[in-house]
C-alpha cells in the first residue's frame, strides 16, 4: 500500500522545482517589498549585475561536479584585468588581442591549478586557497597599487551597449549558459566530468583519463574567469588589484543553490545560472530597500548555508523517492 502523504507530495514537488521554486519565492517577495522591482529598467538592471555571476558559475558547475571547488577564482578576475589593463594602457596593445590574451592568461591560470592538483595529489580546497593568496598578491605587485581607468571607447563599448534591449554582459553571459549546457549534456567532456566527479575509482577503472579532464575543468574556469574580468572591466571602466573581491563565494553560492551537488558527481548549468539570478534578485532587493552594505555581506553569509542545507535535503527527498519507486516496482513484479 502507498503511504504517501500530501506532506511528502509536496516535498517531493518542491525538491523535483528545486531552485525554480526558490527563484519563484523570491521574486514574489521581492516584488512585494519594492513596487518597483517589475519595472523593466530594474529587471534589466538585475539581469546586467547578474551575468558576471553566470559566466562564472557555468565554469564553477563543471568543477564541482568534477569533485573539485575553485576559490582562487576572484583572484584570478584581479590579476587578469590588471595585466590586460597594462596591455592597453602601458603598451597600446589592440583591445581585440589584449582581451583574446586575456582569455588565453586565464586559461593558463586554471592550468596551473590543475597540473597542481593533479601533479602532486593535492586536495582542490588547499591548492586553490593558496592560489587565491598568491595570483592576488602577483595583481598588487603587477598594479603596484595602481587603479587603470580611461579605457578606449571600444572596449568599454563591450559593457555599457545594448542590443535587443539588453546589455552586451547579459547576452554574453545567456548564450555561454547555452553553450555550457550543451558541452556538459550532449559532450563526453560533460560526462566524463560526472563520472569522475561521481566515483573517481569506478572512472579510472573504465580507463578516463581523470588527471587530464581534471585540469580541462580547471582550464575552463580559468578562460571563463578572463572572460569575465572582461565583461566586469569595460563595464565599470576600471581596473584594480583589490577588485572581485568575494566572487568565489557568491559563485559557489550560485551553483550549490542552482542544484549541483557540493560532494561532485552532479550539476545543473541551468540551475547554477538561476542560483546567479536569486542572488541578484536578492543582491538588487536589498540596494532598493536601502539595507547597510555590511548587512548585505551578513544576509549573503546566511544565503550560503541556506543553499547547502536547502541542497542536502533536496538531494534526501528526491533519494527516498527513488528508493520509493523501486520498492513499489519490486513490490509489483512480486505480485
Amino acid at each position: 500500500m502507498n503511504d504517501t502523504t500530501p506532506a511528502k507530495s509536496v516535498q517531493k514537488l518542491i525538491a523535483r522545482l528545486g531552485p525554480g521554486f526558490v527563484l519563484i519565492v523570491v521574486i514574489l517577495v521581492a516584488a512585494f517589498m519594492v513596487p518597483r522591482f517589475f519595472t523593466t529598467l530594474n529587471l534589466i538592471n538585475v539581469l546586467y549585475q547578474s551575468s558576471i555571476y553566470i559566466v562564472l558559475a557555468v565554469g564553477m558547475t563543471f568543477v564541482i561536479t568534477g569533485g573539485g571547488i575553485d576559490l582562487s577564482i576572484g583572484s584570478q578576475v584581479a590579476l587578469i584585468s590588471v595585466v590586460m589593463s597594462g596591455f592597453i594602457h602601458a603598451w597600446g596593445w589592440p583591445v581585440g588581442l589584449a582581451m583574446v590574451v586575456a582569455i588565453f592568461f586565464g586559461m593558463g591560470l586554471g592550468a596551473v591549478n590543475g597540473f597542481v592538483i593533479t601533479g602532486l595529489r593535492m586536495p582542490d580546497f588547499i591548492v586553490t586557497l593558496a592560489a587565491m593568496e598568491t595570483f592576488r598578491g602577483f595583481a598588487l605587485v603587477h598594479s603596484a597599487g595602481k587603479i587603470w581607468f580611461d579605457f578606449p571607447s571600444s572596449f568599454r563599448y563591450i559593457g555599457i551597449t545594448r542590443w535587443a534591449g539588453l546589455p552586451i554582459p547579459t547576452i554574453v553571459a545567456l548564450i555561454l549558459a547555452a553553450i555550457g549546457y550543451y558541452i556538459y549534456h550532449k559532450t563526453h567532456f560533460g560526462r566524463y566530468t560526472i563520472a569522475v566527479g561521481g566515483n573517481r575509482t569506478a572512472a579510472i577503472y573504465c580507463g578516463i583519463p581523470v588527471s587530464r579532464y581534471k585540469v580541462f575543468q580547471y582550464v575552463l574556469m580559468g578562460g571563463l574567469c578572463g572572460l569575465a574580468a572582461i565583461l566586469i572591466t569595460s563595464r565599470l571602466d576600471s581596473s584594480q588589484a583589490t577588485m572581485a573581491q568575494g566572487y568565489e563565494i557568491h559563485t559557489i553560492a550560485a551553483v550549490i543553490m542552482g542544484g549541483t551537488s557540493l560532494f561532485g558527481g552532479s550539476g545543473n548549468v541551468v540551475g547554477s545560472v538561476v542560483g546567479a539570478l536569486i542572488l541578484g534578485i536578492i543582491a538588487n532587493t536589498m540596494v532598493l530597500l536601502g539595507v547597510d552594505y555590511f548587512w548585505r555581506l551578513v544576509v549573503t553569509g546566511l544565503l550560503i548555508v541556506l543553499a547547502v542545507g536547502l541542497n542536502q535535503w533536496r538531494e534526501n527527498v528526491m533519494r527516498e523517492a527513488s528508493l520509493e519507486a523501486v520498492k513499489e516496482t519490486a513490490k509489483e513484479s512480486t505480485s
